[in-house]
Parts: C-alpha cells; structure tokens; sequence
C-alpha cells in the first residue's frame, strides 16, 4: 500500500470524523473508519510496505536510570546510545535534567561539578558523544529546578518568566549552532504534566475551580516562556538543518471525560506548542482508546507550524514483559498501527533498560543480573539478549 500525505490523511480526517460520541457523553467511541484505518496500519500488515513509513526514525526508545549495564565499564549514557544504534533505530530520548544526572546515568561517568546549566551539560564528553551518533531525532527531558518549581512559585513575574525563556533559549541556540549542518531534530520537554498539575499521582482529584485557574495560568506562563526561547533561538538560525522544537508532556488524558481537571483541557487550548508529548499508559486498554486518547489531545492543543495539525508524538509507552508476558506483541502491533494511522510524528518505548524492580520485591542490589529481578519494561535484558518488545522493535528497525 502506498502510505498517505499528511494532506491526504487529514483530509481523510475531516470527511470521515473518528468519534462518535461527544465527550459530554462519555469518553468517545472510535468510528468504524478509524477502526479500519488502525487495522490497515498494523505493521504485521503492511508487511514489507512498513519501510516506507520510515519505522527508524519515528520509532525509539528511552534511555535512563536503567538497573542494569550490559556494557559495564562504560559509560552508561553512551554506551545505551549506542545500543539503541545497534538495534538499528534512529530515535531516542534522554534524561537532561543537572540535578538528577548522576542517578539518571550513574555508571562508567565522572560528572562531577559544573554541571548545572543545560549548555554545560550539553558540552559534556558524554552528551557529545551521543549527540554525534547518527540519530535523526533526540528528545531531551530537560529541567532545570526553577522548572519544576512552577506551581509553588508563579512564573508571573518578570525575572521568573525570564529565567525559563532564558535557559531553554540558550540550549535551543547552542544545538541549533552546534549541529546546524545536521538534518537531526532536538525535542526539549518535560515530564508527565498532569502529575505536577495535581502535585499528587492520585487516580482523582477534585479542587475548587480558583485552584484550577490558578494553577493552569501558572503553567501556560512557563510553558509559553519555554516556547518563547525555543522560538527566539529558531529565529537567529534560519539556515539550519538542525531543528529543535519544545514540547509538553501530558498523562492523564481520560480523566478529562470524567469530569477531572487536567492539562490537556485546561492547559493546552491556551497555549502554543511545536508539539504535545503524550505519556499514555492511561490509553492502553486498547488499541481505539489510544487512538481516541490521542484524538482528544488534538482537539484541545494548539499547534504550531513547525508540525502542524496532528502534532502528538507517544513520548512514552511500554508493557512490562515480566509481568505482563502474554500477546505483547499483538498489543505493540496495535498500539504502533494506531501511531502509524494518526500519522504521529515519533514514538518512544519505555525503555531500553529496565529501571523498575519487579512488583511486590524490596529494590535489588543493582546493577542487577537476571531479568526476573525487573519489572521487564525492556529491550535489552540484563545479559544483553533481547526480549520479546526487542527482537519485535530490532525487526521492524531493520526492515
């Protein structure tokens, strides 16, 4: 089959909506188009046509904090790197945050000090060496501590707005000039906003309507002031190949239909973002309500033009194999022909090392030898075989 334009699969869009019901009804049913659009779009049925969906450079995975470190010795950032090239994809996301770096990667690396803007890491030994590998897309989970504390500290005023402008604009200024020559694509976000949004991983949440408000201004302020600096460091290099976009991160995007305030219709209709990152283990049920999940978040955002209409990438997704073993592949097979039917720009598997210990069990020694010690959200296991969402990602990669 040949894959549709983006053109074509929106205005396939339009002529044939893909829910049915509105969500003051309830969370949507996927119309009978979509259903048949997912299905035609399951890798396991485009079979040789799935090249030309380019499965390397949309599909990738995570890598941080991960129990284990097949190639000991080394560094750990570089060497999950470079794994992840191995295995033949071209997409990959990072944890970028000075705080945390030394748990996110704490093997085979000095970081020492000197560490505490997003330039300076960036000039680490460490991140240059991934930074010149040959992926055509990077997204980095890039926080500095004034970004994570938005919602107890306003970003009103002038000093604070500039503070989050300032240091995304210049990381975004640094890669655009470093890499200009490139056709690699950086996205800077955060994580999971609705768990900040609440302050609480809670299933429900019910504040007063002030409180919503208040805390959905604070966030539009610092998410606007981080689009600002992207957009600002775009502006002084028109003729890079390098791109860099800034995108947000939602979660809980069901919980709108049942009544829960949460970013996606509190935050995004008013603000502009290159691009929505969609951590969607709330969606996984089933193939449609991923699609619908996904759907809902293009309702409400406002994109941009670097993207455009459509512009939701899964920036998280996994299954954990150990406890979890049965039809995964049939489940990726779904969930990757909902991606490639929405046209979703990138999707990113969580994760290439395990970094969860198995359910129920005291955290291990680590690094841990045997994959029973983990919950299983991998591609590589502890002996450096591969698991099933591996040698299913390695095939589709290598196609």
């Amino acid at each position: 089959m040949t894959p549709p334009s983006r053109r074509e699969f929106l205005a396939a869009a339009t002529a044939a909506p893909f829910v049915l019901r509105s969500a003051e009804d309830g969370p949507p049913a996927a119309s009978p188009a979509l259903l048949e659009r997912i299905e035609a779009f399951r890798p396991g049925r485009l079979g040789a046509d799935l090249a030309a969906l380019r499965p390397r450079d949309r599909i990738g995975a995570s890598h941080v904090a991960g129990l284990y470190a097949p190639g000991q010795g080394r560094p750990f950032l570089v060497e999950g790197a470079e794994r992840l090239i191995a295995l033949g994809t071209r997409a990959a996301k990072f944890w970028f945050t000075p705080r945390t770096i030394a748990s996110s990667y704490p093997w085979g690396s000095d970081w020492g000090g000197g560490r505490d803007t997003f330039v300076e890491l960036a000039r680490t030994d460490d991140f240059r060496a991934v930074f010149d590998l040959p992926f055509s897309v990077i997204a980095l989970e890039a926080l500095l501590p004034h970004d994570e504390a938005w919602r107890d500290r306003a970003p009103d005023g002038p000093e604070a707005v500039e503070e989050s402008e300032r240091a995304i604009y210049d990381l975004a200024r640094h890669l655009l000039a470093e890499y200009r020559d490139r056709p690699v694509t950086f996205i800077l976000q955060n994580w999971e906003s609705d768990w900040r949004f609440r302050g609480a991983t809670a299933e429900t949440w019910s504040p007063p309507a002030e409180e919503v408000e208040r805390l959905s201004d604070r966030m539009v302020r610092w998410l606007a002031a981080r689009q600002r600096g992207v957009e600002r460091a775009r502006a002084e290099h028109p003729g890079a190949r390098c791109r860099v976009a800034h995108a947000a991160e939602v979660n809980r995007v069901l919980d709108g239909f049942r009544g829960v305030p949460n970013v996606t219709r509190n935050v995004l209709p008013r603000v502009e973002l290159d691009l929505v990152s969609y951590s969607c283990y709330d969606a996984l049920a089933s193939p449609a309500t991923l699609a619908v999940a996904i759907e809902e978040i293009r309702r409400h955002a406002r994109p941009g033009p670097l993207f455009g209409p459509g512009a939701v990438m899964l920036g998280e997704i996994g299954v954990p194999e150990n406890e979890q073993p049965e039809r995964i592949a049939e489940r990726w097979d779904g969930w990757i022909g909902v991606a490639l039917a929405l046209d979703v720009p990138y999707v990113f598997q969580w994760q290439l090392y395990c970094n969860e210990p198995r359910a129920g069990r005291p955290r291990p020694d680590v690094p841990i030898r045997r994959a029973d010690e983990c919950r299983g959200f991998f591609l590589v296991r502890p002996d450096g075989t591969l698991g099933e969402t591996g040698r299913l990602f390695a095939g589709w990669w290598r196609a």
